[in-house]
């Protein structure tokens, strides 16, 4: 197998851990209705998880109608820390493959669905950065995962054909568009599909 490139997501991939959105835990432990926060994440975050918006900008009145005490950093570094550690963990089996990987000349790259501040802080403050040749993120690129002008913009970056690139992630949808493209897709949530590959031949 004449693989060059292998894409990962992050969240189910790369951060395993408790399903449990961090709507829900916000809601439970301060006590705010779902409906309050679900208004947010149902259409301003998808545009800054897009690019379209800044986060800060965009949550700073539902701070006040949250009645949060604190200020903007206070609240993102709460929210950032609860969805990468509480309850969750990084995937080390995974990261150290990766390694391996990158000894053997094979590019690796975090393909993820992130507004900016979130993939700062996994990027650098988590430090999955130390790991990856590069970061393709919905928030530079515009488009979702379930869209093909992600997988196109990746291609097109990349200049490899797409039977070269392989990609990992949690969910259906974004599978079968990278596989619309050719490239090796596959669902899983952990290193067992990358040992059954031989990717060094």
């Amino acid at each position: 197998m004449n693989i060059k490139a292998i894409l990962f997501d992050i969240d189910g991939i790369l951060i395993k851990g408790e399903k449990k959105l961090f709507s829900r835990r916000l809601s439970e432990e301060y006590n705010i209705p779902i409906e309050k926060i679900n208004k947010f994440f149902e259409k301003d975050f998808r545009e800054c998880s897009f690019g379209k918006a800044d986060l800060k900008e965009k949550i700073r009145p539902y701070l006040t109608e949250w009645n949060w005490k604190g200020n903007i950093n206070d609240f993102l570094q709460y929210w950032f820390k609860s969805e990468s550690i509480k309850n969750k963990e990084i995937n080390t089996k995974i990261l150290n493959k990766i390694v391996e990987l990158r000894k053997h000349q094979i590019k690796c790259y975090i393909a993820t669905r992130q507004e900016k501040y979130r993939m700062k802080y996994l990027s650098e403050d988590i430090g999955l950065k130390d790991y990856f040749d590069g970061i393709f993120c919905t928030c530079d690129i515009g488009y979702d995962k379930s869209e093909p002008e992600f997988f196109n913009k990746i291609l097109k970056k990349l200049n490899l054909k797409s039977e070269e690139i392989l990609f990992f992630d949690d969910k259906e949808k974004n599978i079968n568009i990278a596989r619309s493209f050719g490239i090796k897709a596959h669902l899983c949530d952990d290193s067992t599909s990358l040992d059954k590959l031989n990717l060094y031949e």
